[in-house]
């Protein structure tokens, strides 16, 4: 009976032990992006490269390719910004609605020639996020819409999480100027650059790349999925969202999925959310 009760209590006493000796995955995230990792050798390496090779538009580099580099330089910008089609259509003059489906044939643009538009708009969102009872977030924002198709979004995000009966936080900030590709009154979609900044003590800074978009599918409901990159020491901090939005006046409720990827840690979360529009 003894030994019963001394091998029962070793293998709780190991459970236990393994419960509080177990890190969290904003910890992991955190000590991820602190680790430095060499990239001597492949900066050097593509710096030879890069001195090695003929510079495309060079006097002494070949007419031939210099009029494809040409027409190549001029394709890519047709369909990064707008294509010599595009000018005499409607959408390159879609202005910016005062607030979604205002009007039940348009969400955030709208074909007119009325005073019925806004030259700027500004957008504040929150949206709460948990995974599980111990680990949850929220991400507040404002977004600046402005000469029709520009928009400057800045957001700051925080994780919160419960490990072993204390809490741990994870913080960063984002801002992200972004351009509107394709501006129709029922879809929308843009591309952007920007900075994305991690605090506590990880306190690094790291390019950001981002795209997404907004389809009006019927009044007062709209379908949004958007994605932002960075890397931080050759780590992924990435956010993808899915969401399905309520819209009421100028306001909206949100609810969906959220995923983040900081570091080593992988984040799958239930969102819900509020939004305005001004």
């Amino acid at each position: 009976m003894n030994q019963k009760f001394l091998f029962l209590s070793l293998i709780f006493s190991l459970f236990y032990l393994n419960i509080f000796g177990q890190d969290g995955k904003l910890n992991k995230a955190k000590e991820s992006l602190k680790e430095e990792k060499s990239t001597t050798n492949n900066v050097k390496s593509s710096r030879s490269t890069t001195s090695s090779n003929t510079r495309l538009f060079d006097e002494n580099t070949n007419p031939f390719v210099q009029i494809f580099g040409y027409i190549f330089a001029y394709t890519a910008y047709g369909l990064a910004f707008e294509t010599p089609f595009e000018r005499n259509g409607r959408m390159h003059d879609a202005e910016i609605s005062k607030f979604p489906y205002q009007k039940a044939s348009h969400g955030n643009f709208i074909y007119t020639d009325s005073i019925n538009y806004n030259l700027t708009r500004f957008e504040i969102y929150n949206h709460f996020f948990i995974e599980n009872s111990n680990l949850s977030g929220n991400d507040f924002g404002v977004e600046f819409r402005f000469l029709k198709r520009f928009s400057m979004d800045v957001n700051y995000t925080t994780f919160s999480e419960k490990i072993n009966g204390q809490k741990d936080s994870f913080d960063m900030f984002s801002a992200m100027l972004k351009y509107y590709r394709i501006r129709t009154q029922r879809f929308d979609a843009w591309f952007g650059l920007g900075v994305r900044s991690v605090f506590n003590d990880v306190k690094k800074n790291g390019f950001l790349l981002g795209f997404g978009g907004e389809i009006f599918v019927a009044k007062p409901f709209s379908l949004t999925a958007s994605h932002k990159w960075t890397s931080l020491n050759n780590q992924s901090v990435n956010n993808t969202k899915l969401l399905l939005k309520y819209h009421i006046n100028n306001y909206r409720i949100t609810s969906g999925y959220e995923f983040y990827k900081l570091g080593v840690s992988e984040i799958n979360a239930f969102s819900l959310g509020v939004e305005a529009s001004f």
